[in-house]
């Protein structure tokens, strides 16, 4: 399933990358290792994170090596394409619940961060065309880069993060925007019981003090089990001020045809030089069960340490304050260290 991935991405890559380099006929048909590497940057990133559970006395890690690569194309008329690589390998010791690509707690697999070519050169950036893996656009996540950190803003129940697929996005003075159609699958491309997702965010600038979003979600996503029909509409609001940071997000729908409703509330806080970072998270569900509804609530309080431009250190304290009927309240300690070399 891995090869077929990387074989797709590599297909896609370069049928939309020939595409660029023909719409601006001055770009030269020959690129050298030299060319490869202009407007690019890449870094090592490898993390080691380890989750104790205080209630069951349980403890989990895992283990994160993957290469971050970024590169502008460019021609005489402006930019192209925006490429954006991220391969990880990730191991796992003894996790409870991992994602269903894992075959259990004490796998390892290779897995997708950001894979994907973003062609920029039509209009200047007001409408681009985006193809491979990306974050499924959705909420607060659009705007607000969490990958490889313990802060995420992302619900479960949604069931994916990013997906293999196409977008068209934007920016101009007066929104940002993003739309895709992508498989449904997640981390692998996998066509077992035709997965998908059609979803959106339309905002305001993210530049702004103050940013607003509105945003949908309608699909079919994979699981272990097979596909389940998910339904959200959401809007989300971001304000600064100073070093200060508030955050929330609301969403309604279904799974399956059961109601799901969620609420996110944050407030974070950097010191001037950004080296350290503060974030109290508030998050509270309402999921429909027969003729009931049933709430779950969580706190998490988490705090990142950037010891200088290679090393962070950062912990998250978790706590579930109410969860539906029959499973068991949990409260965690997480803790990571982060190097990009």
């Amino acid at each position: 399933m891995v090869h077929r991935t990387i074989a797709m991405f590599v297909m896609v890559f370069t049928s939309v990358f020939a595409g660029a380099a023909d719409f601006d006929n001055q770009t030269s048909q020959q690129h050298t290792a030299s060319h490869w590497l202009d407007n690019s940057r890449w870094a090592l990133d490898l993390s080691s994170r380890f989750i104790q559970d205080t209630d069951l006395d349980h403890l989990s890690s895992q283990h994160v090596i993957g290469v971050d690569f970024h590169k502008v194309f460019s021609g005489k008329n402006g930019d192209i394409a925006t490429l954006v690589f991220q391969p990880y390998w990730v191991r796992l010791n003894a996790v409870k619940n991992p994602a269903f690509f894992f075959d259990d707690g004490d796998d390892s697999e290779i897995t997708w961060r950001i894979a994907n070519i973003n062609f920029t050169g039509l209009t200047r950036n007001t409408f681009n065309v985006r193809v491979g893996h990306f974050e499924v656009p959705f909420g607060l996540e659009q705007n607000i880069d969490t990958n490889g950190t313990l802060r995420q803003h992302t619900f479960r129940d949604r069931g994916i993060k990013a997906d293999w697929g196409v977008s068209l996005n934007g920016v101009s003075a007066q929104l940002d925007y993003e739309v895709a159609l992508t498989r449904g699958s997640g981390n692998n491309i996998s066509d077992r019981g035709n997965p998908y997702v059609f979803a959106g965010r339309i905002g305001t600038p993210s530049r702004e003090n103050t940013v607003l979003g509105f945003s949908w979600f309608n699909g079919k996503i994979l699981t272990a089990q097979g596909t389940v029909a998910r339904k959200r509409v959401g809007i989300d609001v971001v304000h600064y001020y100073r070093q200060w940071e508030a955050l929330a997000e609301l969403s309604g729908g279904d799974n399956s045809g059961l109601g799901q409703r969620n609420a996110l509330l944050e407030l974070s806080w950097r010191n001037p030089m950004e080296s350290l970072h503060t974030y109290l998270q508030l998050r509270h569900a309402q999921q429909e069960n027969a003729d009931t509804w049933q709430d779950h609530s969580s706190v998490s309080l988490g705090v990142q340490w950037k010891i200088n431009r290679f090393v962070d250190v950062s912990t998250e304290w978790f706590n579930e304050l109410d969860t539906i009927a029959g499973q068991q309240t949990a409260s965690k300690l997480v803790a990571q260290l982060r190097v990009r070399i």
